[in-house]
């Protein structure tokens, strides 16, 4: 289980799918694929480094719920 707190700080999310959209950064949610803007960047480059580390926390937390902080920059 892998929940996600926005750049904005505004949102909490549950999500079943994280997606590199150019520089923005999505949540997919539910069954049926409701989208949520997660972050934007600079770059894409620096949304797939922001993918790899969310990619690292669950690697870190296979069997549990987790729960990522999307930075700033």
């Amino acid at each position: 289980m892998l929940w996600i707190f926005t750049q904005n700080q505004q949102s909490l999310v549950h999500v079943n799918e994280v997606t590199v959209q150019g520089k923005k950064i999505e949540g997919i949610m539910g069954n049926d694929s409701w989208t949520k803007t997660l972050g934007k960047y600079d770059s894409s480059d620096r949304a797939a480094e922001i993918l790899q580390d969310i990619v690292k926390v669950i690697e870190k937390n296979p069997n549990g719920a987790m729960t990522y902080r999307m930075p700033q920059q």
